[in-house]
């Protein structure tokens, strides 16, 4: 068994079911972790319940991470807040084949998921989610529940936005910013900074009114 904890995923979707099968791959108990969603059957037993359950008195001692995707991003954001403003135990999870260097900040609720390498100086805020293979590069920042999907490469002093989409296979630049609530569509490789709310695509890249990523 992994760490001796309990573990309350805050939402079963596509990334709380995949976060629950990864942390049984890597040593955690099918017993450790509890199911807070509205969409699943109820069961003590199990370990399952309504998703604001986890704000009752008896799940305390629980280290709870919200496993909302990015089309839910704005109620996991809100999820979050609550948990750092209440004082909960919050659980990081970093895949054991990612690489961390010692010199970069990791914050609450965040995923790391295999092949990673995140590098010196590099900040990545509170419950961001960084996927397979992505490469954060030296003293880049990664944002309050940002999404990075797999395969991106990041390059140094970056700085993205909070609540913002990097797609699969995406290229960032050196030295450039992106905005808040920004989407970078998959594959795009973007060469200048951006504003809040810019959605982009292409190589070179072009500015488009949304991208629809469903």
């Amino acid at each position: 068994m992994s760490e001796n904890i309990k573990i309350g995923l805050i939402g079963f979707g596509s990334v709380g079911k995949q976060l629950y099968n990864v942390l049984l791959e890597n040593g955690y108990a099918d017993e450790q972790i509890y199911i807070y969603a509205d969409d699943h059957a109820f069961s003590d037993a199990d370990r399952r319940y309504p998703l604001n359950d986890f704000k009752l008195d008896k799940f305390r001692d629980i280290h709870f991470i919200p496993t909302m995707g990015y089309l839910s991003k704005h109620i996991k954001y809100q999820l979050l807040n609550y948990l750092i403003d209440n004082n909960y135990h919050i659980f990081t999870f970093i895949h054991p084949t990612a690489f961390v260097s010692t010199n970069a900040k990791i914050g609450r609720g965040v995923i790391i998921y295999p092949l990673c390498n995140i590098d010196q100086g590099a900040v990545i805020d509170d419950g961001a989610i960084i996927l397979n293979s992505s490469i954060v590069a030296h003293d880049t920042y990664v944002g309050k529940c940002v999404y990075v999907a797999p395969g991106v490469c990041m390059s140094g002093f970056i700085n993205i936005g909070e609540l913002s989409f990097i797609g699969s296979g995406a290229v960032i630049a050196n030295n450039i910013t992106l905005g808040k609530n920004c989407t970078v569509a998959m594959g795009t490789c973007l060469t200048k900074s951006i504003p809040d709310d810019a959605c982009v695509i292409g190589n070179p890249f072009q500015i488009k009114q949304n991208i629809k990523l469903y």
